[in-house]
C-alpha cells in the first residue's frame, strides 16, 4: 500500500509500505502522484512532487502498524 491522504488535521501525508523506500518500485511513486492530484491542491501536489525523490533521505516522521502490517508515514508542510 501506497497513498497520499489527509490526517485528521488536514495535513497531507504520504503512506507507505513496510519500512524501508527500497521495497517501493519507482512506478508505484508516479501512480500515486497521479492518485494524489484528485486530492491535493496545486501547492500540495507540487510539495509532494518535489518530495518523492528525498523521501528516505531523512527518518520518516513516524510508523504504524495496522493489522500486523508496518506503514512508514512522512507529512508533507506546504511552505
Amino acid at each position: 500500500m501506497t497513498a497520499v491522504v489527509r490526517s485528521s488535521t488536514g495535513e497531507a501525508v504520504v503512506l507507505l509500505s513496510g519500512d524501508s523506500l527500497r521495497q517501493v518500485p519507482e512506478t508505484t511513486f508516479t501512480d500515486m502522484i497521479k492518485a494524489a492530484a484528485a486530492v491535493l491542491s496545486a501547492a500540495e501536489l507540487q510539495n509532494l512532487n518535489n518530495a518523492v525523490p528525498t523521501l528516505g533521505t531523512g527518518p520518516p516522521d513516524f510508523h504504524v502498524r495496522v493489522d500486523g502490517h508496518e506503514l512508514t508515514v512522512y507529512r508533507l508542510a506546504v511552505s
